[in-house]
């Protein structure tokens, strides 16, 4: 009698070959023919085959592989079998069949403490790129879920007793996750099982659910830019700089036909959206672009190098923005007549065109690009305009006279009004004395990020501008009874703007009714937040905080303990609501929310961004922090009491509702 024994090999026959010579925990595996089988007595057979397995004891068990479980079906119908005895009864019985097959593979496993599934994507989410364990371990028959992070780390175990998570070691699940990853350009489910000691594959497949989505649009664009929602105005100007004068010449520049007639952005839940067809266009020269491609789009790993910012591009940006500055700084304001309001805005609007070609290249190409091995949150300094650093400290020192005489604005978008106009936000500041750790600043990138700091306030500085012309614009046209009020500017789109100016009319597309709907829904999508993902028109990393998850993991940023309430901000109009001692769930952070965060207990941040003002805020401040929580804004519910424990990197919500006290935020 022959059995095969099937040895690695690139070109074999047998998937366990292949998956062998990837590498891949593969148990001892065998080639049973038909003939040899029922040559042999049942007794010679059971003898033959207990000889086999030479590394177990006679604690094992066989799995017998009966060939695909359906038609066209890339899954093998596997058999489990406790004995010697029994796997001879079930070769005789396949191979005595009118249909028998010529051969069955059978391997041999010791005793199994645990078995299961590994996802090497989500199965469920295609917005994350989390591994998911599935499996029952000895002692919990119950099905349970384990989930890790892109970095290998445990950020959800279903059970907290009895769980897999604490039953294999982790890094052999993380090995058998990278190993499938690297391997298949598909997502895989592998089916293993742990004997105590090791981990071993069954066989793996692709995951059908998970097709690569044919559309995707993300919620997070370049460094900065972009981080709340948007009034309609602001949108159309904003939007249509960075696509004609940074995207549509790089388009041009690189050759991408496909993206000839794509629009890189969209308005949707009142926050833009960035096409991610551009950074799948980007993603093979700049490793910065690596994460805001979808999972599926994604590369097996970023790209190694990026391009050279050259010490005479960043000369000539430099002197760009200086000339920028200069028109920005003696900008005039015209009279109220329609033609002077309209010239004016033209003016401004030139300058944002050319400002959006530097901090285009820079937000998006440059900056990402070199803080892609940043581990450090970016020093305050880096990040902050001097009006804003100003602020935060004279707060942090315990005065607050500076935030009632500040002309700090919470957002470049005009619709924001700066805190010493009233009514303002400037009430819900308070002092909060602590003490600052100055940071170094890294050598390689502090040229970049000073520049981009620099077209930052710029654009902070144009929004200005924009508000003093657009309130003028506002009030004339409430004169001639084409609007009700002068702030129901902001909440037109620029065509429609242009329609009303030129044509003394109000078009049909921006009635009164539309723009009063236009303005709740964009302080609704303010409080509530918006889908980070849009795949093929279905939003993902969205629950509006009603998906409540007990336990949240992330990683340690600054060691510390602190309870206290929930508070989610995802825009601006949060930052009223941020009381002393609140721990604040974000995710991106405009740096001119700062004064505001200050007086947080603890901060949780969903990503892992050096370049998060918060993330900064928290080191250079002693704030409790963690960050990388992914998924964390839409996991948690505004008031609801939680622990944040940053030295174990967990955020624990109470299980019980809060008590409705009745009173209403002001």
């Amino acid at each position: 009698m022959s059995i095969e024994v099937l040895t690695a090999d690139k070109q074999g026959s047998e998937n366990l070959q292949r998956w062998a010579a990837m590498g891949l925990p593969v148990p001892p595996s065998w080639r049973l023919h038909r003939e040899d089988v029922l040559d042999v007595d049942s007794d010679d057979l059971v003898q033959k085959l207990r000889a086999l397995p030479r590394m177990f004891d006679e604690d094992r068990y066989w799995v017998l592989q009966q060939g695909p479980m359906n038609p066209g079906s890339c899954r093998e119908s596997l058999l489990n079998l406790d004995s010697d005895n029994a796997l001879a009864a079930a070769l005789r019985a396949i191979f005595r069949r009118e249909q028998a097959p010529e051969h069955v593979i059978i391997q041999a496993l010791p005793h199994q403490k645990a078995a299961g599934v590994l996802f090497t994507r989500h199965p469920l989410r295609q917005d994350l790129p989390h591994m998911v364990v599935e499996g029952v371990a000895d002692g919990n028959s119950e099905r349970q879920r384990i989930i890790f992070d892109e970095q290998g780390r445990l950020v959800h175990a279903s059970h907290d007793r009895g769980s897999i998570a604490e039953a294999i070691p982790h890094q052999q699940i993380l090995a058998l996750h990278h190993a499938l990853k690297q391997n298949f350009d598909r997502p895989q489910a592998g089916e293993w099982v742990y004997d105590g000691h090791r981990l071993w594959l069954l066989q793996t497949l692709p995951v059908g659910s998970l097709p690569a989505p044919r559309e995707a649009w993300t919620r997070r664009a370049g460094t900065g830019l972009f981080v709340q929602a948007e009034s309609p105005l602001w949108y159309t100007l904003a939007a249509r700089w960075f696509k004609s004068s940074f995207w549509e010449p790089l388009v041009q520049k690189r050759g991408w036909d496909r993206l000839d007639k794509i629009e890189p952005y969209r308005r949707q839940h009142s926050h833009i959206y960035t096409n991610c067809a551009y950074f799948l266009a980007l993603q093979d020269g700049h490793p910065g672009a690596f994460r805001h491609v979808p999972p599926a789009w994604q590369r097996l790993e970023p790209a190694a190098t990026a391009p050279l910012y050259s010490s005479f591009q960043h000369t000539l940006d430099s002197v760009s923005l200086a000339a920028i500055a200069r028109k920005v700084r003696h900008w005039q304001k015209p009279d109220a007549t329609q033609e002077a309001l309209w010239h004016s805005l033209m003016q401004l609007d030139a300058l944002g065109e050319r400002l959006s070609k530097i901090e285009g290249r820079l937000s998006y190409l440059v900056v990402p690009d070199m803080l892609v091995n940043e581990q450090a949150p970016l020093p305050l300094q880096a990040l902050t305009t001097r009006i804003e650093l100003n602020l935060l400290l004279d707060l942090a020192a315990g005065n607050s006279l500076l935030a009632k005489q500040s002309s700090l604005r919470p957002g470049s978008d005009p619709v924001h009004a700066p805190l010493v106009e009233k009514p303002a936000q400037a009430s819900s500041l308070n002092a909060c004395r602590r003490e600052r750790r100055l940071l170094a600043g890294s050598r390689d990138i502090s040229g970049p990020v000073a520049l981009l700091r620099q077209a930052r306030a710029l654009r902070i500085a144009l929004g200005n501008r924009f508000r003093v012309l657009l309130r003028d614009m506002g009030a004339l046209v409430v004169n001639d009874g084409l609007l009700q009020h002068p702030d129901d500017i902001y909440f037109l789109y620029f065509d429609e703007l242009w329609q009303l100016w030129m044509g003394l009319r109000l078009p049909a597309s921006a009635s009164h009714e539309t723009i009063a709907d236009r303005k709740l829904r964009y302080l609704d999508d303010s409080l509530q937040g918006a889908p980070d993902w849009k795949m093929d028109q279905i939003g993902y990393g969205f629950g509006g905080g009603q998906r409540i998850s007990p336990l949240m993991r992330g990683q340690t940023l600054v060691a510390g303990k602190v309870e206290g309430p929930i508070r989610r901000v995802c825009s601006a109009w949060m930052l009223n609501r941020v009381q002393p001692g609140d721990i604040v769930v974000v995710d991106q952070v405009d740096a001119s929310w700062l004064p505001w965060l200050l007086q947080a207990g603890g901060i949780v941040i969903s990503q892992q961004d050096p370049a998060n003002p918060a993330a900064s805020l928290a080191v250079e401040f002693g704030i409790p922090a963690i960050w990388s929580a992914s998924d964390v804004m839409h996991s948690v519910q505004d008031e609801r009491t939680a622990t944040l424990d940053a030295e174990q990197g967990t955020l624990e919500l109470q299980t019980s509702h809060p008590v409705d006290t009745g009173e209403e935020d002001e």
